[in-house]
């Protein structure tokens, strides 16, 4: 997942000047950071260390702005510093004199945070006019308004690899990855990060689109298409401007990058809060599901599916590993877990089949006598942890009767050995070493069967994300979960891409 010069055609893309600016000027922000949202929004950009010193603070009143030189307007910059970009937070009143003036410095690229334009009734719908009068008239392209504006964890790559841009107000910034998002939410493009962070979803774009006067999911996508670092894409919606644009891009594009979308009309309680937030008109839901079915994109009504499901894709995409079939193994320690799986697995649309004999057999060699290996296989308790994570595995994906795997009954080892120790017990060396390689014994051979076997394998907790025993699966890049809610739908979602992008391609 690389880019240059020469292979990256989103280079040739306007937006990506947008997410690449060279410099900025940003009206709307002060030395205040807890009065005003442009002075975090500032603060972001000065962090992420892209545009470096050429930061243009613009302000009536102030000669400095968080250690830049301010000026008291656009047109007061000196004539050797046109920005590449204008960043503006600041009352939508003022929004069409500021345009002016970039269009008459040459700024050709803008992003308008300012809420308060077609959302808020007739008035901020003669405000939209003018300004995408005012754009057209100086050949302006801008991102919004009333958007958080853009976050792009790949700024300038690669010929620079440890800077990011990010007009956003969070003061996080999720972990660099292989998904790209378009929200016209701002929430949704920006305050999943302590989420995302949290369960290893790697954002390398997330892009708040707002009222979308200027610039809609449409050119997003095209954009997205062409971007060498983008494999999954993450879409919030509430109305799609160009229909048939849309459907034509949405399919082209998910044969390779798989889409995941969440609609948010489509009942009447969703079309008023749609209407006040950014002014758009939902559309029948049914129509939503018509088009997401037949481009191939991924739905959910649930943020936390969405994330999830970005997650997987983003696994799947950076591994080249896919389910071949809707068949599933479950291995785990626990009758009650394996049962649940195995039914929201059938519910989703995967099978749960019986093990041949010849398979059952070989299980029965590792496993206690009171346990089973029909499938699920439960091994309700046995002290042998390579038998439920290592080798039962091994022989399930080596057998040919399955197409993907899951594994319940991850543990913090250390967790029963602090217990051990701190009641008096007298430990057996060998089982502190084992738990104190643990991780590394069970988590590289599976890694190892995952390459070799093509055949996604699932780990399930049951700890809560946060929990240290993760860190190890996310630095050798090994699925792990929560809960077994989750991962059944998740495999779900995977065969049924698989499954799409296959018919596509005939």
């Amino acid at each position: 997942m690389t880019g240059n010069s020469t292979d990256n055609p989103s280079k040739n893309h306007f937006i990506y000047k947008l997410l690449n600016p060279k410099s900025v000027c940003v009206l709307g922000a002060n030395n205040n950071l807890l009065t005003t949202m442009g002075s975090m929004q500032l603060r972001n950009i000065i962090a992420g260390n892209g545009v470096g010193d050429n930061i243009y603070p613009i302000h009536p009143t102030l000669d400095n702005v968080q250690g830049f030189k301010a000026y008291k307007s656009i047109l007061d910059l000196p004539d050797s510093i046109t920005p590449e970009l204008a960043f503006m937070i600041i009352p939508p009143k003022y929004i069409p004199d500021m345009m002016q003036q970039c269009g008459i410095k040459g700024i050709k690229n803008l992003i308008i945070t300012s809420g308060g334009f077609r959302e808020i009734g007739d008035d901020g719908a003669e405000l939209s006019k003018k300004i995408k009068t005012l754009s057209q008239k100086y050949g302006i392209r801008f991102i919004g308004p009333n958007c958080l504006g853009v976050y792009n964890g790949w700024y300038g790559y690669p010929e620079i690899d440890n800077a990011y841009f990010h007009t956003h107000w969070v003061p996080f910034t999720p972990k660099r990855g292989n998904v790209s998002i378009a929200s016209q939410s701002g929430t949704i493009a920006s305050l999943i990060v302590w989420h995302t962070n949290q369960m290893d979803l790697r954002i390398g774009k997330s892009i708040s689109v707002g009222n979308e006067n200027n610039i809609d999911l449409v050119d997003f996508l095209e954009f997205f298409r062409d971007d060498p670092q983008t494999e999954v894409i993450g879409l919030y919606i509430e109305e799609i401007k160009r229909g048939r644009e849309f459907k034509k891009l949405a399919k082209e594009i998910s044969v390779k990058k798989p889409i995941v979308a969440i609609y948010a009309g489509g009942s009447e309680g969703a079309s008023r809060s749609i209407m006040s937030h950014t002014g758009s008109i939902g559309g029948n839901q049914k129509i939503y599901d018509a088009l997401f079915k037949e481009t191939g994109i991924i739905a959910t009504n649930s943020v936390r599916e969405f994330l999830f499901f970005l997650r997987t894709f983003s696994w799947a995409q950076r591994n080249n590993i896919y389910p071949k079939g809707n068949r599933v193994a479950l291995v785990g320690d626990s009758g009650g877990a394996s049962s649940m799986m195995a039914k929201t697995s059938e519910l989703y649309g995967l099978k749960v089949p019986e093990f041949s004999k010849t398979l059952q057999r070989q299980i029965h060699e590792l496993i206690p006598p009171t346990a089973s290996a029909l499938n699920p296989v439960d091994l309700t308790f046995d002290t042998n942890f390579q038998n439920l994570f290592v080798r039962i595995p091994k022989m399930v994906a080596n057998s040919g009767e399955i197409d993907s795997i899951m594994v319940f009954g991850v543990f913090d080892f250390n967790e029963v050995v602090e217990l051990m120790v701190g009641t008096g017990y007298e430990l057996d060396e060998k089982f502190k070493l084992f738990a104190s390689t643990a991780e590394t014994a069970y988590i590289k051979p599976t890694k190892r069967l995952i390459k070799k076997s093509k055949i996604p394998i699932f780990y399930i907790g049951p700890m809560p994300f946060g929990h240290s025993v993760y860190k190890t699966f996310f630095r050798f890049d090994v699925p792990i979960f929560e809960t077994w809610d989750e991962p059944t739908k998740c495999m779900s979602v995977l065969t049924q891409y698989y499954n799409f992008r296959a018919k596509m391609s005939k």
